[in-house]
């Protein structure tokens, strides 16, 4: 008798842990320069600052997205128990292919689809939000001049001010975005994501992303 059936096997790629731990990678790099240059003077050493904390904010923003992404997926595929109706599985599609709007709006989205409301007032939400924010001010960077405040005092700095430190350099006289330069900021893009994610996937009653055996996003 010839065998006449064949297996297949599926691969999915999703990206949401790699992305963020090229942010954590990003983070514990910037760190190390920080630390190795507490007592030096402002100079060349900070175009690594520049280079490092950038990517940690983007990437981690990324992360963020791009897990929306993968959890919209996971229910389609029926890896959760939460789809149950064709109008459901239809608008969830729609929801995968819209580009519009926000990490968080997308997001919030999902959860009404669930008839599940989000305390958007959370510090996690919120979080999540700056994050989201900060990272579309690097993708559609505009240059300013130091005398434009509508830039350097911005609803957005103003925000990140109470969450990140400044670096030293531009505490007298802020320029956005070279004052957020720092280690700290690097590390709370980093850890705005899995505490959100830990939020919602709470709220949505799934599987944490970000949590799983191997993986560790700490930061000094």
């Amino acid at each position: 008798m010839v065998a006449t059936g064949m297996a297949i096997l599926s691969l999915r790629s999703n990206f949401a842990i790699n992305h963020l731990r090229a942010a954590a990678r990003a983070a514990r790099d910037a760190n190390d320069i920080e630390q190795a240059n507490a007592t030096a003077a402002f100079g060349p050493w900070f175009d690594e600052m520049m280079r490092l904390v950038p990517v940690s904010i983007v990437m981690a923003a990324a992360a963020l997205e791009a897990n929306a992404n993968e959890l919209i997926q996971d229910i389609l595929d029926g890896s959760t128990m939460l789809l149950r109706t064709k109008g459901c599985r239809l608008l969830l599609v729609e929801l995968k292919k819209d580009r519009s709007g926000s990490a968080t709006d997308r997001y919030w989205r999902l959860a009404l689809l669930f008839d599940k409301e989000p305390d958007t007032g959370t510090a996690a939400w919120k979080d999540s939000k700056l994050l989201a924010n900060f990272r579309n001010s690097f993708m559609h960077f505009k240059p300013a001049w130091d005398h434009e405040k509508a830039i350097h005092d911005s609803d957005l700095v103003k925000a990140l001010k109470s969450k990140v430190p400044i670096c030293p350099a531009y505490q007298s006289n802020f320029q956005f975005p070279y004052g957020f330069m720092t280690y700290g900021c690097a590390r709370w893009s980093v850890k705005s994501v899995p505490a959100f994610s830990s939020e919602f996937s709470t709220l949505l009653g799934v599987k944490d992303t970000f949590v799983a055996p191997g993986l560790n996003f700490t930061l000094p």
